[in-house]
């Protein structure tokens, strides 16, 4: 029996008050009367909180991150996609649907390697780029992106996922692409509020882009894709970002008191540098569904093991920050297993 979930990379304080209340006191309203199905308060709230000049007719809202990196697949991918790894499965099980050629490129010292993607990019139809990215959890410098996106031909769609940078320890106002929306025609921001505002069972993802291509995106929605509970669970969030603020600092003190917990606790396990809620452990002497097996039966921990990551192996596991005492629990089964 799973007690403390770390394979789950979200918000660590969960849902903030002010969004549980505004669903609690209008659950009637919310399961009787259908969603808006164009999100339209729910994208004036996401302009608002996003400000540099975006209008929410830049702005598309999807039922989490997955659905929309699957209707842009659908709408953009014919051909060929370029892929950098390890990262985030869906790009490729949403490129896979489409038929299209995947492109694989690894990542240098778990980093991107920009000249090579630009090399390969040609004819393609698409770009994946995970920032920061998952499952390393390392940021990328927004020079090399826009090397990327100079470089290669026009037509190719450049997804950048921003699904944790929010939660990363650089600003989100600094580092993303979003105040470069408006230079580039082909370039696609992804956000889930899924992971930074604690809504994972809601479900709340969206894309910035420019309106041509949000026209082709939403030609390929489907009526009331976003529930009104999850609408208004999103407005009250932005309404909030207090919230927010406090996991930001909350996760930077418990990454750095896990990390140094086990290195000083623990002989065998390596604690890796990351920029976000999560971060890779490599295990010197087991294989990572050994591991996760092991502590999830005797301390009900559970870890993501990262063999399923493309170029990962058998030797890394993933973890998520979480609170100081759940944070205890997975060094006290860390350390009950260690050689």
């Amino acid at each position: 029996m799973v007690k403390v979930d770390f394979s789950s990379n979200v918000n660590p304080l969960g849902i903030s008050t002010l969004a549980l209340e505004t669903i609690q006191k209008n659950a009637f309203s919310l399961s009787t009367i259908y969603p808006d199905t164009e999100c339209k308060a729910l994208r004036k709230s996401l302009s608002d909180y996003l400000k540099d000049e975006i209008d929410d007719e830049w702005i598309c809202v999807g039922n989490g991150a997955t659905e929309l990196i699957h209707r842009f697949a659908q709408t953009f991918i014919r051909n060929k996609a370029l892929i950098p790894f390890p990262t985030f499965c869906e790009y490729e099980l949403a490129s896979e649907r489409t038929g299209a050629n995947i492109v694989f490129i690894p990542l240098s010292d778990l980093a991107l390697d920009p000249d090579t993607i630009i090399e390969k990019a040609k004819n393609s139809d698409a770009i994946f780029l995970c920032n920061p990215n998952n499952p390393t959890g390392l940021m990328c410098n927004t020079k090399l992106i826009e090397k990327i996106i100079e470089s290669v031909d026009n037509s190719t769609k450049i997804l950048v996922d921003e699904s944790y940078i929010e939660l990363s320890d650089y600003s989100p106002r600094m580092h993303t692409m979003t105040s470069r929306i408006k230079e580039f025609d082909n370039l696609i921001v992804l956000r889930s509020m899924t992971k930074s505002f604690g809504l994972a069972g809601l479900r709340i993802g969206y894309i910035i882009c420019n309106p041509n291509l949000i026209k082709r995106l939403s030609s390929n929605q489907i009526s009331w894709n976003v529930n009104g509970f999850a609408q208004a669970a999103g407005i009250a969030s932005l309404q909030n970002l207090n919230h927010l603020e406090q996991s930001r600092v909350l996760i930077r003190k418990e990454r750095s008191f896990m990390q140094e917990a086990i290195k000083k606790r623990t002989n065998t396990f390596i604690p890796h540098t990351s920029d976000v809620n999560y971060f890779l452990i490599y295990l010197e002497n087991k294989r990572s569904t050994e591991l996760r097996d092991l502590i999830l039966a005797r301390n009900g921990v559970l870890v993501r093991d990262c063999s399923t990551f493309m170029g990962m192996g058998v030797k890394y596991v993933r973890v998520a920050v979480k609170t100081h005492l759940e944070n205890l629990c997975l060094i006290d089964a860390l350390e009950s297993v260690d050689n």
